[in-house]
């Protein structure tokens, strides 16, 4: 058995085991074929017949144009690779191509990175490196056990290296390369309208929307409400976005100023931003209504620092025709037009309307629910006067005819409010089941917040909706309260991939300026501070390079050759060990060919008679053997 069978498995699971991960980013059938292909592989050394292979490359091709539209960008670019490598394996002949097989291994190996940069796929991928870097030794004739050791010693060897790397080389504001990928919903999951049942259908997701940290004192939880969208115009069922709040003069309401950084990937170009942003960050801009929105659109991880100024309102000129835009309403819902005008007859002005609204929808035996009724045609009539069951996105429709009705402008908001705070990590993480719909009426000369689901279940701004409906069991979640064991696993977990996603995945400019800065390399991440960084890295690889080299054992010129002349056999196909004296290498070796086992006997002879019989030692003449052992073909 040569080196190409002791390296062919180890190199087909390395494989298998890098490609896995893609299976939950393309075509299913693609990842299933190539395994059973290097399967297939492993189990008959027998190749293919080339024409059996030259048709299947542009069939598997074809597939893939069929399945995903493209053989470019990330997903049809990755899928191509896979494919050609599982091909390259039934054309691998030689030792080389088996090198060359682990070479492509390792782009095949990075591929996975493209779709999750996550702690776990960090883990995956570097088990992946020990993989291929093992199948690589066993290719170079290393022993099972000696593989995996010179393996782990390698990367170990390059770690050092690989961190000065990571952490000298400028950071660029996008990649290098321009990736096309395929439309796909929002970071955050909200759209530009509203209609019921949108909401609720994302609070039965616990995927992580935005993470925050404040700066000093966080607010709160039932003062987090984080606008995403404004929402100006009904139709009688869906609530839309038209931009009624354009040219809107807002000067923020006085009140404490909050500074926070969000991290997320704002792919639809929407940021949260905690009530009126003062300003925007970097890469992003106000837009009118007080919102943000990204200048650079993107699907890698970004982090953008903020301010903020609470207050629940901002103080705003209204013009007339802005006063009508904010009070259209559809024909329809006559009684609860009736009700509008009978709470605004009540509560006397503006504010009493709003207390009269909240105490009707409070005292009105109305009901927290995930699972509403179906609404028809009048849908606000419907619910204020007939089912009474519904979610935020039903209370805060209604609560804007309402307000409309009564003559109040009011227009709907979609966001977040509050969110689940790390102890461990001290951020707040927000998720999709915290998605959330309140209304803005326009009273004494500003916009002011009014959450109608607040007056019908108070304990959703407290606890989160997912304690707020403890009969229903969302995604992910666990009914009640965890043990506290349990939470507290959670939340390291929840610390340790929030700093991953800061210091790893979000290793910008910024960051990498403020490390220079904190290590004395200076201010700006030029080429000689990159150069120091790196000198320092491969100080840092050499170190154990030199201890090794001290401690290593001293190997005259004979055992440095003879040892040559083993590994010169086994490439010609003689299976001689260590163990083995001169001798019995040498009858082992009678069946090459005459004029290479004529030039062997007499290299044994000669070492023979330099290693046993006693004479004189002379280092040169041990020289010069070592020479022709090492030259011997």
């Amino acid at each position: 058995m040569d080196a190409r069978d002791e390296g062919r498995w180890p190199t087909l699971l390395a494989l298998l085991w890098a490609m896995l991960p893609l299976a939950w980013h393309l075509p299913p059938w693609l990842p299933a074929s190539c395994a059973l292909a290097l399967l297939l592989r492993g189990w008959r050394p027998v190749l293919p017949p080339r024409w059996l292979l030259l048709p299947a490359l542009p069939l598997a091709a074809g597939a893939l144009w069929l399945n995903l539209g493209t053989l470019v960008g990330r997903e049809g670019g990755v899928a191509l690779l896979t494919a050609l490598i599982a091909f390259k394996a039934f054309e691998t002949r030689t030792l080389r191509d088996w090198r060359v097989l682990v070479a492509l291994g390792f782009f095949l190996a990075a591929m996975p990175l493209l779709f999750d940069q996550s702690p776990l796929m960090a883990g995956w991928l570097a088990l992946a490196l020990l993989l291929l870097t093992w199948a690589a030794a066993r290719l170079a004739g290393a022993p099972p056990r000696g593989g995996w050791r010179h393996a782990a010693q390698a990367l170990l060897l390059s770690l050092p290296l690989m961190l000065a790397l990571f952490v000298a080389m400028p950071r660029l504001p996008q990649p290098l390369w321009s990736l096309s990928t395929p439309p796909k919903t929002a970071a955050s999951g909200l759209g530009d309208d509203m209609e019921p049942g949108s909401i609720s259908r994302l609070i039965l997701s616990r995927e992580p929307a935005f993470s925050v940290t404040f700066d000093g004192a966080a607010p709160r939880q039932d003062q987090l409400y984080w606008r995403v969208a404004l929402l100006d115009d009904f139709d009688g069922r869906r609530w839309q976005a038209l931009g009624g709040q354009r040219g809107e003069r807002i000067e923020p309401a006085q009140g404490p100023v909050v500074r926070y950084s969000l991290t997320l990937r704002a792919d639809d170009g929407r940021l949260p931003v905690l009530e009126q942003a003062l300003r925007a960050g970097r890469d992003s801009h106000l837009e009118d209504g007080g919102l943000l929105r990204q200048d650079r659109r993107g699907d890698e991880l970004a982090r953008y620092a903020l301010e903020s100024r609470l207050g629940g309102g901002s103080r705003m000129a209204l013009s007339p025709s802005r006063r009508a835009f904010y009070l259209r309403l559809p024909p329809g819902n006559s009684r609860s037009r009736a009700l509008a005008v009978q709470l605004a007859a009540n509560g006397g002005n503006g504010r009493g309307f709003v207390r009269a609204a909240q105490d009707f929808l409070r005292q009105g035996g109305f009901r927290y629910t995930l699972q509403p009724p179906l609404l028809g045609e009048e849908a606000v009539d419907q619910f204020l006067f007939g089912t009474r069951q519904g979610f935020c996105e039903h209370y805060a429709s209604s609560f804007a005819f309402l307000a409309r009705a009564a003559g109040v402008p009011a227009r709907v908001v979609i966001g977040y409010q509050g969110g689940e705070y790390n102890q461990v990590g001290r951020f707040w993480l927000l998720r999709s089941s915290d998605a959330h719909a309140w209304v803005e009426v326009w009273l004494d000369g500003g916009w002011q917040r009014v959450d109608p689901t607040a007056a019908v279940a108070p304990g959703r701004l407290e606890q989160g909706a997912e304690q707020a409906l403890p009969p229903l069991r969302l995604e992910g979640s666990v009914a009640g309260l965890p043990p506290a064991w349990l939470r507290g696993i959670r939340q390291r977990w929840q610390a340790a991939g929030f700093a991953w996603q800061q210091w790893v995945v979000g290793y910008d400019a910024d960051r990498q300026r403020g490390l220079f800065r904190l290590l004395g390399l200076g201010e700006r991440v030029d080429a000689a501070s990159v150069l120091r960084a790196l000198a320092a890295g491969m100080a840092l690889a050499f170190l154990p390079l030199l201890s090794w080299w001290r401690r290593r054992p001293v190997v005259g010129p004979l055992p440095a050759g003879w040892e040559a002349l083993r590994r010169r056999l086994e490439q010609k196909g003689v299976r001689v060990s260590r163990a083995q004296g001169p001798l019995e290498r040498l009858k082992a070796a009678r069946g090459l060919p005459r004029d290479d086992f004529r030039r062997l006997k007499a290299l044994v002879d000669e070492y023979i008679e330099l290693r046993y019989r006693g004479i004189e030692a002379d280092a040169a003449r041990e020289r010069r053997w070592r020479k022709r052992a090492r030259r011997w073909k």
